[in-house]
């Protein structure tokens, strides 16, 4: 039976459609466009130094940050937008896509885009996280031992998007501090009552939240996780396993770098004609 693309996507596709023939009306694109690389070749670019600056760990003390540390290769960027280069046009399968709504044709399987090599060192999840918080954590916080059990030990209540408190009330923007959203004030209050929800936005109280690329022993470590719980949702609980990472980097990390790479097959993922991942489940899934 065929896939059937999200509405989502057949827009995306619609738009890509459309874009490339305003450019070409225009003439503005041709049939071989000049790339950033040749681009930046014709003149001088002058590159500042950036200066060095100090990241604290996590216990606190301060070290020196070079760039030295190792970070995981990332895969090239796939979006010729973001490397200056026009975007390729639809092709015939993806405008019968627009059309039909059927992505048999475009979205590849795991066992029909990558190699063999990858396909056999690869970790193969179902889309579900199975693990409560990391036993350490769980420990210095105090926090129970299942959902269930930290949810009725705050009061209990029942759950709604509305409401994600369970007190019965909705949150008003009010009573959220300056420069904070609500998404993330709200999440604030749940540590114990709903940890998942609390670490989707934070990172262990006392534990510095870090940006940009991930380290190698990061990844290793996302991987390990995966092999031993699972992953694809309950992002807040799988990110305490990685301490100064959140859970929506997680999720971000997963879609953008582990799918797309093959360190990780999730059948509920396909990849497009682009290389990046489309998420085909149909089940829907918490954080």
């Amino acid at each position: 039976m065929a896939l059937r693309v999200s509405e989502y996507e057949k827009q995306r596709l619609e738009n890509i459609r459309q874009n490339h023939e305003m450019l070409m009306s225009l003439n503005l694109i041709g049939d071989t466009p000049i790339t950033a690389g040749e681009a930046n070749s014709k003149r001088k670019i002058t590159v500042k130094a950036k200066p060095r600056t100090r990241r604290s760990n996590a216990q606190g003390s301060d070290e020196e940050w070079s760039g030295t540390k190792r970070r995981t290769d990332q895969p090239a960027r796939r979006s010729k937008r973001l490397r200056g280069e026009s975007a390729e046009p639809t092709t015939a399968a993806e405008e019968q896509v627009v059309e039909t709504g059927d992505i048999s044709g475009v979205l590849a399987d795991a066992e029909s885009h990558f190699p063999l090599s990858t396909l056999e060192s690869a970790i193969r999840v179902n889309g579900h996280y199975s693990g409560w918080v990391e036993p350490g954590v769980q420990q210095r916080l105090q926090l129970e031992s299942n959902a269930t059990a930290a949810w009725e030990s705050q009061g209990g209540g029942k759950f709604s998007f509305k409401d994600p408190l369970g007190t019965g009330k909705r949150v008003s923007k009010r009573a959220v501090p300056g420069g904070q959203s609500v998404a993330k004030y709200v999440a604030s209050k749940l540590l114990k009552k709903n940890p998942n929800a609390y670490f989707y936005r934070h990172t262990e109280p006392g534990v510095e939240q870090w940006t940009g690329d991930w380290t190698e022993d990061e990844r290793l470590t996302f991987i390990n996780v995966a092999r031993e719980f699972g992953c694809g949702d309950k992002w807040g609980l799988f990110s305490t396993y990685i301490p100064h990472r959140v859970g929506y980097q997680c999720s971000n990390y997963y879609r953008q770098y582990v799918i797309p790479s093959g360190w990780i097959i999730d059948e509920n993922y396909r990849i497009d004609s682009t290389g990046h991942a489309v998420y085909v489940g149909k089940h829907k899934r918490a954080h």
